[in-house]
């Protein structure tokens, strides 16, 4: 019986393991011949219509407040956050869009989706949020923006 040392280098025996495991996978279940296809259908869909935005990004520390400041433009939309840590160790993300209106945002983390309306002047707040990457989709009547990721 061999001994496994999790602290060991992946050897030729170990590849040799991964690849039968990857054959009898294909074998089994393959992926769609379409799946690149679908794939950036969806990403289309999830608001890639404007393009890439710009993106901006400083952090301003200002006594014991440690606050990130968060730029996204594009041609149509302008998304600005401040993104500042809580007492409790939660994250704080208040938000301007421009031009001002009231818009549906929907937060995604890895393991939360959380949905928000802004105002008629463009504010929105989301409270609670834990660290790690996230992203925002802004969704108007003819325009939809999704920011790349950032970290919380």
């Amino acid at each position: 019986m061999t001994t496994v040392r999790p602290d060991e280098p992946i050897d030729q025996l170990d590849l040799r393991i991964l690849a039968a495991v990857r054959d009898l996978w294909s074998a089994a279940d393959p992926p769609p011949a379409d799946l690149v296809d679908r794939i950036r259908g969806a990403v289309a869909l999830a608001g890639a219509f404007l393009g890439s935005p710009t993106v901006a990004v400083c952090r301003q520390r200002t006594g014991s407040d440690d606050v990130g400041r968060i730029t996204f433009d594009s041609d149509a939309l302008t998304i600005s956050l401040s993104v500042g840590v809580n007492l409790d160790g939660t994250v704080r993300m208040d938000g301007r869009l421009s031009p001002p209106g009231s818009h549906d945002i929907e937060l995604r983390t890895d393991d939360q989706r959380l949905c928000t309306r802004s105002d008629v002047h463009g504010r929105f707040t989301i409270n609670g949020l834990r660290h790690g990457p996230a992203h925002l989709t802004v969704s108007a009547t003819d325009v939809s923006l999704t920011t790349p990721s950032i970290t919380l």
